[in-house]
């Protein structure tokens, strides 16, 4: 003979077990979404683009810098040129 109480109650458990089971896995969802959103975040803000200068350039730029007799800092180099001189002058 069957318990009637019984099987409704273990369906009942078994159904919020579920649900919040599902509950459960679509929060994580939604979390990893949310880190993925700040990791892109995160790495679009540290790249940083590196221009390569030609070894033509640098030798235009080591004889601009010795027919104009630009003083530059010594521990600074073809990027302090090329912000202080955006016209490139040594292509010319």
């Amino acid at each position: 003979m069957r318990n009637f109480l019984t099987i409704e109650i273990e369906s009942y458990v078994g159904a919020i077990f579920i649900g919040l089971l599902a509950v459960f896995f679509i929060g994580l969802i939604f979390i990893a979404m949310k880190n993925f959103d700040s990791e892109v975040t995160i790495i679009t803000s540290e790249q940083v683009q590196v221009k390569t200068i030609s070894a033509t350039e640098r030798e235009l730029i080591l004889d601009w810098i010795s027919d104009n007799k630009v003083k530059i800092p010594e521990e600074v180099g073809y990027r302090y040129l090329i912000n202080k001189y955006p016209s490139r002058p040594w292509l010319k």
